[in-house]
């Protein structure tokens, strides 16, 4: 998961190298997870009977990881960064051994809630970490090697997840990062031992906790209610929609949901482009295994490739920034969100039977090199769109409002997963992301107006 906030902070003298390996392997540990879990969830539900969970499994980690993100920075403000980072680990870890573990899809899910919460800290902890402990002139550097720790993951998590799940269980995947932790811990925390140096805007961190959580909870009981029939789902979905529109209004700027132009239609265009890719990404695995006969090995050369050509959609857009300068964001952003719908059509098509399956694999490679184009883009003009000492603010927003909408979209494509015969219920879930794909492009037409 990506950082919540970022903090600043008086420069301090360059800390020990040991420091910096141990926080690259916890990213990298975190991000193998990350990467990895959607690959082995068509074999946890299978194994575990929970089909009817199976969006959940991404919801309640997503969700939690958005609190967990703002709690972990709480924890680090008040005492100190490996207090933060202690808890955060410990979390993690405990969650990696009740999925592994689990009797139950309900438990399994349980595990996935607290691995997020532990994700969540950890995945903000670079930020804290390099802005408190490293001067101005390395800091650049540590956050190329953060990016960088989650490349590798990208490009090869879905694949060895797989392998290890055909090699001997799924539930390696989970509790054999136990002891990887284990070693890597104490080079992550003995550095940070002693008070962290007070943050500036950490009160504004504190102030965010509630919202976040409240965020985080309402969104959960959309994802519910959308599962839930009747009286009680219906109720459930009203509650957490009007929880969402009331709780974003403390995480988000003004009108977001009109599109207003400018940095609300960036943070709007991320969104709906995250629910888009990353919600099909969430459902793919279990489709292509369940209507198309796919391996969970080949299935994750599919999420592989996504990974390799989204890091080459990014590699591409940078060329063309250095080329034709900040002018081109907003045609770049039009560009990669038509080549990302366009891919998620034709991958729809290939996973349904209206195209041959081999041409999935072409078809997600498109829609993430698009996605590697456009969303790269949208950051770097939301970036430029932000106020003057709003960069720490603006992370937050580009997080949550990413986290928030795969977390939806995870749980609409898991609510009709559970309500649904499979094929029809892949349809709609594929419809309602390339909705949303078509939207985002529609809305990244107010670019412009910035």
């Amino acid at each position: 998961m990506r950082p919540v906030s970022a903090v600043s902070a008086v420069p301090a003298p360059a800390p020990p190298r040991t420091l910096g390996a141990g926080l690259l392997l916890t990213v990298l540990v975190v991000a193998f997870e990350s990467m990895a879990v959607g690959t082995v969830l068509p074999r946890v539900a299978d194994e575990l009977r929970g089909l009817s969970l199976y969006g959940w499994a991404s919801s309640a980690f997503l969700l939690s990881s958005l609190f967990g993100a703002v709690l972990g920075g709480v924890l680090g403000d008040r005492r100190g960064l490996m207090w933060g980072a202690g808890f955060s680990l410990a979390v993690f870890a405990g969650g990696l051994l009740v999925g592994g573990l689990a009797p139950t899809m309900s438990v399994f899910v349980l595990g996935r809630l607290i691995q997020g919460l532990g994700a969540g800290g950890l995945g903000a902890l670079p930020f804290a970490v390099i802005t408190t402990r490293y001067p101005e002139a390395q800091r650049a550097r540590m956050l190329a090697a953060v990016s960088s720790a989650w490349l590798l993951p990208a490009l090869v998590g879905p694949l060895i997840a797989s392998l290890i799940a055909d090699l001997w269980s799924w539930r390696t995947v989970f509790w054999g990062l136990v002891p990887v932790l284990a070693l890597v811990a104490p080079l992550c925390l003995w550095p940070l031992r002693g008070p962290a140096p007070r943050a500036a805007g950490s009160g504004a961190q504190t102030a965010l906790l509630w919202p976040a959580l409240g965020l985080a909870l309402s969104a959960g009981a959309l994802v519910e209610g959308l599962r839930s029939p009747g009286l009680l789902g219906a109720g459930l979905v009203a509650l957490g929609v009007a929880g969402v529109v009331l709780t974003a209004r403390r995480l988000f700027p003004a009108g977001l949901l009109r599109f207003a132009g400018g940095l609300p239609t960036a943070l709007a265009v991320r969104g709906l482009a995250a629910f888009a890719l990353l919600g099909a990404n969430s459902f793919l695995p279990l489709a292509l295994h369940e209507l198309r006969g796919l391996s969970l090995t080949a299935a994750g050369w599919v999420l592989s490739l996504g990974g390799a050509t989204w890091t080459l959609g990014s590699w591409v857009q940078a060329q063309v920034e250095r080329r034709l300068g900040a002018e081109s964001r907003p045609l770049r952003v039009r560009v990669g969100l038509g080549l990302m719908a366009t891919g998620l059509l034709a991958s729809a098509l290939a996973v349904l039977g209206g195209l041959p399956l081999w041409a999935v694999y072409p078809a997600w490679v498109l829609a993430c090199l698009g996605m590697g184009v456009g969303y790269n883009s949208n950051s770097l003009y939301a970036l430029a769109a932000a106020d003057p000492g709003e960069s720490g603010r603006l992370s937050g927003q580009l997080a949550n409002i990413e986290v928030l909408m795969v977390a939806v979209a995870a749980g609409v494509g898991g609510a009709l997963i559970a309500r649904l015969p499979l094929e029809r219920a892949f349809t709609l879930a594929f419809g309602v992301t390339l909705l949303a794909a078509l939207l985002g492009w529609l809305a990244a037409g107010r670019l412009r107006r910035g």
